[in-house]
């Protein structure tokens, strides 16, 4: 079983990876590609499996992520893949992202103190 500190960077990881597939590209360069959305849907997938699996006192303890609409996002990517809207998913990378990884990183850099 993973830590939260190990989910954290999980979710560190792959909010990178979001950001990184939005980077020097267009919104309608992603609508055309395939391959971009289907990155960004697996990335949201597994951001959300992890954020899951935080434990509760954590999430208490850091009420500014918002825990439970980024596991809905993954539980509609995954279930509901066909009625995923893919300006949604653009919407969420350049909007939420960096400051997601920011307040991650602030963490991960806490429960790294407490080791």
């Amino acid at each position: 079983m993973l830590t939260d500190l190990q989910r954290i960077e999980h979710m560190i990881e792959n909010a990178e990876l979001l950001l990184s597939f939005s980077t020097d590209i267009t919104e309608a360069e992603y609508a055309s590609s395939v391959e971009k959305q289907y990155a960004m849907k697996f990335a949201f997938v597994m951001l959300g499996e992890d954020a899951a699996s935080i434990s509760e006192e954590l999430k208490l303890k850091y009420p500014s992520i918002p825990w439970q609409s980024i596991k809905g996002m993954r539980n509609i990517i995954a279930h509901d893949y066909d009625k995923t809207d893919k300006e949604f998913i653009w919407d969420a990378v350049i909007k939420e992202m960096e400051p997601l990884r920011q307040k991650l990183l602030q963490i991960k850099s806490e429960l790294e103190k407490n080791i």
